[in-house]
């Protein structure tokens, strides 16, 4: 499998309004285009799949007809299928905020269940992650800004929609803290402003971002004066892993996979899991566990007694 999504083509015209509304909403304006390149094979797959059941729409799908559509998915993977599930329950939310269907996707789907343990978790070595760093051309206002937008991200891990959302006030010079709260997960974080970061950032606000009276650290050139978006965060990314002449044929290439990389380059190096927790942000260790596909029980069974000494 590669990164690329497999376009489809829908089929029923009836459906096609529906589709682009939902796809444009505006909680997906952030999103990276891969993810809804998803979201629209999924919806479009679906609704083909309602066309070639003689429904015509959404007032007379019933739920026996989705369940039908989840039961023809039976070739794919279970990771996929609950993928497909979670953007039907999220399609159906909105069908019925909208009146259009008679139940929801919540109603379809209390419980979704799904095995993150099958997901391959793409991530680069220490040595990959280096190559596509030192491609950056550092002498142009746009190279000046994705130099310090991709050490972000690979040496602290930062997530994009985290990035995009910096602010001035989030720099700390007086202590060498980079600190903000997550949007993804509310919560605070506090991290290391490292010397390399540091003058890449002071290069970056001297030299090569735009001038605004916005807080955002990070303002589009081409945009307006707005700041960047999770889909600029990405394609900065891609380029340069593309640039660096990595082979990411087999694995994804935007700036989760620089953090996935990060964390699982910190496990190689026997670095504590408290530390990796705590670098990216989660607030229980089982949850930074499953993200590097580790599992902690296993382990603790695994651990090896401590010998017992008579004083």
């Amino acid at each position: 499998m590669g990164n690329k999504i497999t376009k489809l083509l829908l089929r029923y015209e009836t459906y096609s309004d529906i589709l682009e509304e939902y796809l444009n909403l505006e909680e997906f304006r952030n999103l990276s285009p891969l993810t809804i390149s998803s979201k629209r094979l999924t919806i479009t797959s679906f609704m083909n799949y309602l066309g070639d059941s003689k429904v015509k729409n959404f007032h007379n799908c019933s739920q026996k007809n989705v369940t039908g559509y989840l039961s023809s998915l039976a070739h794919l993977s279970s990771s996929t299928i609950s993928g497909r599930t979670f953007i039907l329950r999220h399609f159906f939310n909105y069908l019925s905020s909208k009146n259009i269907t008679l139940f929801s996707g919540n109603e379809l789907f209390p419980v979704i269940f799904t095995n993150k343990r099958e997901r391959i978790l793409s991530f680069y070595s220490t040595k990959e992650i280096r190559r596509v760093i030192s491609t950056i051309k550092r002498s142009t206002p746009y190279g000046k800004r994705d130099f310090i937008v991709i050490l972000l991200a690979a040496e602290l891990g930062i997530r994009s929609g985290d990035i995009v959302r910096l602010k001035m006030s989030d720099i700390h010079w007086e202590r060498n803290t980079i600190e903000f709260n997550q949007h993804k997960t509310k919560t605070f974080n506090q991290l290391p402003l490292l010397e390399n970061i540091k003058y890449a950032l002071i290069d970056y606000l001297k030299n090569g971002r735009p001038e605004s009276d916005l807080e955002y650290i990070f303002i589009g050139v081409k945009n307006g004066g707005k700041p960047l978006t999770n889909t600029c965060i990405h394609q900065i990314v891609s380029k340069y892993f593309q640039k660096a002449g990595i082979d990411i044929s087999e694995r994804k290439h935007g700036p989760h996979a620089m953090r996935h990389s990060l964390a699982n380059n910190m496990l190689h190096n026997n670095t504590p899991m408290y530390v990796i927790k705590e670098i990216l942000g989660h607030l229980n260790i089982n949850t930074t566990g499953m993200y590097l596909n580790i599992d902690i029980d296993s382990l603790r069974e695994l651990a090896l007694e401590v010998p017992y000494e008579a004083l």
